[in-house]
């Protein structure tokens, strides 16, 4: 008995690091703005949905889309730059080659702390590795001048700056 559970545990760490893995390189590739190259974690049948905004489906439209957004807030002019940081990171194993997670973000870029956000996602294990079946993708708070404002609109809160109440 206390072997199969050893083997349960063993199994459940894999799957979170795996997740845990896909998640830095979203965010290593978007940020070094490696689109192509997120072909590496997203599942080819896979659905994002950002700031509800309507369903985007497939991995190449998925990765389109965010190519597309790239260019729309200027991530590729030469001062610009961002980097997501993923805080707290909440995984659900939900079966042997399924898991479930939620990680809040905090955006840095060359104007310092642009935004904050979450991704829901569903993973779903393809050989050795996990990918994203399933993305919502929500920013709760942004700077006002936020490139990312830009491209997705204000969330809610976007007037407020950090600290300061929001405004109804």
């Amino acid at each position: 008995m206390r072997r199969e559970v050893l083997v349960m545990e063993l199994a459940e760490l894999r799957a979170r690091e795996g997740v845990r893995l896909t998640m830095a390189l979203y965010t290593r590739y978007g940020d070094a703005r490696e689109y192509d190259n997120l072909v590496e974690v997203f599942h080819p049948d896979a659905e994002m949905i950002i700031q509800g905004r309507g369903v985007l489906k497939g991995s190449e439209q998925i990765i389109k889309a965010l190519r597309i957004g790239a260019e729309a807030r200027g991530a590729y002019e030469p001062d610009n730059f961002q980097r997501h940081h993923l805080t707290t990171s909440m995984i659900e194993v939900t079966g042997e080659t399924t898991a479930r997670a939620r990680h809040y973000i905090m955006v840095v870029t060359e104007l310092g702390f642009d935004h904050t956000g979450s991704y829901a996602d569903e993973f779903r294990k393809q050989g050795d590795r996990w990918l994203i079946v399933r993305r919502e993708a929500s920013m709760d708070w942004a700077r006002r001048d936020s490139r990312f404002v830009k491209w997705l609109g204000d969330p809610v809160g976007a007037s407020a700056e950090p600290g300061s109440a929001r405004e109804s």
